[in-house]
């Protein structure tokens, strides 16, 4: 039956236009991920350029490892319960589906017998990054089944966060329901990028240890050098595992990179004072306080893509 769909998804992108085309592969991604979301053990829910990738690329190398599997499974997690069922079924959530869940009844009822880990990053954090992903990098298909803006040349980095459907408040919105889904489960945790920079070992541990396969100290240090920063930046621009979810849009460019800073905090890069005034202080009375990413109590560190970062982790 996945076969069918796929095959039924490459034969309309070649035939029909855009509007039914995306409409059409847009409902079959949806099936697929339903099918996905029934059968998985852990998932993990996150918006985009808030940290999945990172993790996708660090939980499937400490199960490869630990299990001894080829390399050429990374960062494909979901396959790995595949190859070793001892490895619990991981799914990465697609967030233009899992959003949904999240913001229906509590608990949701797709996830409720699920261990789930909510990835959070400061909003602003996530939306510089989005925004040079939008227009830097992603492809024109993606921001169409996405409905990303198609051209942002003429829209600058503070109307996308205050105008965009992807904007700040969406986001905020978002966040809001991860929280209020966190405290109504049984088993989950709110993991924020910032202890991931901070604490890479202990948070990929707390990961596994939720999933019911742990790992050892040695086993998340090796997954997470792995998985640094430096190395991913590298194997991006050698495109060492063929996979678009690691590829340079253009290699002399740094912000069409995937991997592009990585700088906790380094919205305030991008903003002049009176902009940071009017984003923090929506953040500050929109965003559920338990985050930590009211605008008194962030830190403004220098901190650059190889140093610790805050520990924000709320569990």
């Amino acid at each position: 039956m996945t076969g069918m769909l796929k095959n039924l998804e490459e034969t309309a992108m070649g035939v029909l236009p855009d509007r039914p085309r995306i409409a059409l592969k847009r409902y079959l991604r949806g099936i697929r991920e339903r099918r996905k979301l029934a059968l998985a053990d852990l998932v993990v829910i996150a918006h985009p350029k808030a940290g999945s990738t990172w993790l996708r690329f660090q939980l499937s190398r400490v199960y490869q490892k630990k299990y001894g599997l080829s390399e050429d499974v990374i960062p494909n997690v979901e396959v790995l319960h595949g190859l070793n069922p001892e490895i619990p079924r991981l799914l990465m959530g697609a967030y233009n589906y899992v959003k949904l869940d999240v913001a229906g009844p509590a608990p949701a009822p797709q996830l409720a017998d699920k261990a789930v880990v909510f990835i959070s990053r400061h909003p602003l954090d996530i939306l510089v990054s989005l925004y040079f992903h939008v227009k830097k990098h992603a492809l024109h298909e993606r921001k169409l089944i996405n409905d990303w803006p198609l051209d942002l040349t003429d829209v600058s980095m503070m109307q996308f966060m205050l105008e965009s459907n992807w904007g700040l408040r969406p986001l905020i919105r978002f966040y809001n329901d991860c929280m209020r889904q966190h405290r109504s489960m049984g088993r989950s945790m709110i993991l924020s990028y910032e202890a991931m920079r901070g604490e890479p070992v202990e948070s990929l541990m707390a990961i596994a240890e939720l999933a019911g396969a742990p790992v050892s100290v040695e086993e998340a240090e090796e997954a997470t050098a792995f998985a640094s920063f430096d190395n991913l930046r590298r194997a991006e621009l050698e495109n060492r595992f063929n996979t678009t979810r690691l590829r340079a849009a253009n290699p002399k460019d740094p912000n069409s990179f995937k991997v592009r800073r990585g700088k906790v905090f380094g919205y305030r890069d991008h903003f002049s004072q009176s902009e940071l005034q009017v984003l923090e202080r929506i953040v500050d009375e929109e965003l559920d306080l338990a985050f930590g990413y009211a605008s008194d109590s962030v830190a403004a560190p220098d901190a650059g893509p190889g140093e610790a970062a805050p520990s924000l982790r709320a569990d």
